[in-house]
């Protein structure tokens, strides 16, 4: 049998299914959790039991994602201490970089929540641009090609991660996620800020019945809700790692259809009725650049 996305990764039938976020450690699943099951879903797998260690490639790629943001908007510069005070922080920068799409027609770094198939999903947004009166999602990636040699392979996962952005804000303009929903699983109505963090911001100037952690998300929800009709022609645009200039710019049309059935395939595992696939044989020059190659996977390892 050729295992990977071909055919169905079985599990063992004597195995019970199992709470997959439990045995993670996690509460929701993210749309680079999604996107990495169609790189290696055993990779994606072994970086939550085992940790994550940040590669050259990661620290890249947040460095460039940190000085996109910083060109548009200035971040709350106010320390949270709590939760809530992360939470708060989070709906106030996302309603700052919706702002800037409306004062500069490009907004960066929107942190998204919704709902796949019963799971709460997250993600985050790296570009969002106005042309010809739409909305157009960006995902950001680094490589190490030059113009002249790159080539467009092993997209896959990049473009499930943006149609995964766009199905998920479509949910969220139209209401099918909304903030009643969101309210029911993170309970932010019921949360409280740290007084420090509080005073800062009404230090700042906030109107009182935005320092509330319910307030600020109901207002960030709103800002969503009246965005402008988004695009179907989403762009995926590759960066330098090292040059810092554009390499190329790829555009991805949304199919709905598509990716519906790719989630079929991905929520598999999540819901426990399959193991972890690895990679199909073919792809097996990925294991090269994984850690885990030969000490926690040895599914093609070369004895």
């Amino acid at each position: 049998m050729t295992i990977g996305r071909q055919t169905d990764f079985m599990p063992n039938t004597n195995t019970p299914k199992q709470n997959v976020l439990e045995r993670l450690h996690k509460r929701s699943i993210s749309a680079k959790d999604i996107a990495g099951q169609f790189w290696c879903e055993k990779q994606m797998e072994l970086s939550y039991i085992h940790g994550f260690a940040p590669t050259k490639i990661m620290n890249a790629g947040t460095e460039i994602h940190q000085k996109l943001q910083v060109e548009v908007f200035k971040p709350l510069e106010l320390e949270p201490v709590s939760y809530p005070d992360r939470m708060y922080k989070t709906a106030y920068e996302n309603i700052l970089t919706l702002k800037t799409l409306e004062e500069k027609g490009v907004a960066r770094e929107l942190k998204i929540y919704g709902s796949i198939n019963g799971y709460t999903v997250v993600g985050q947004v790296d570009e969002l641009r106005m042309s010809d009166g739409k909305v157009v999602i960006v995902e950001n990636k680094t490589t190490n090609s030059t113009k002249s040699k790159f080539s467009p392979q092993y997209t896959k996962p990049h473009e499930i991660q943006i149609m995964l952005y766009k199905r998920m804000l479509d949910d969220l303009k139209s209401g099918s996620y909304s903030y009643n929903n969101f309210n029911a699983y993170y309970k932010v109505s019921g949360m409280r800020l740290s007084d420090g963090f509080a005073a800062g911001l009404k230090a700042m100037g906030i109107n009182d019945s935005l320092i509330n952690v319910g307030a600020i998300f109901t207002k960030m929800f709103e800002r969503i809700v009246s965005l402008s009709e988004l695009s179907n022609a989403l762009k995926l645009n590759y960066v330098g790692r090292e040059t810092r200039e554009n390499i190329a710019e790829i555009t991805v049309n949304y199919d709905r259809e598509s990716l519906s059935s790719d989630i079929v395939y991905a929520m598999k595992y999540w819901n426990g009725e399959r193991d972890a696939a690895p990679v199909p044989e073919e792809e097996k020059w990925k294991c090269n650049v994984c850690r885990f190659f030969g000490k926690q996977c040895f599914v093609w390892f070369e004895r």
